[in-house]
């Protein structure tokens, strides 16, 4: 397993790959995925983004600065 990012648990992230930047919680780390990328699980905080919550690349995302 790779090292994991410099992300924790708790924090404010948003996904680099999309247009809109909809912010969500870290939950919890969760393996890699077939590509060998670490995963974590984020709940995110609009309620239309589904699935919610939903696994993603480590590596696509970024930590959000609070407003």
């Amino acid at each position: 397993m790779r090292v994991m990012s410099r992300l924790q648990v708790g924090d404010l992230v948003v996904r680099r790959h999309r247009l809109l930047k909809t912010q969500g919680v870290l939950l919890r780390f969760d393996g890699e995925d077939e590509n060998g990328a670490s995963c974590a699980w984020i709940k995110w905080n609009h309620p239309n983004t589904l699935p919610n919550p939903s696994r993603e690349a480590v590596d696509d995302l970024e930590r959000a600065t609070p407003p």
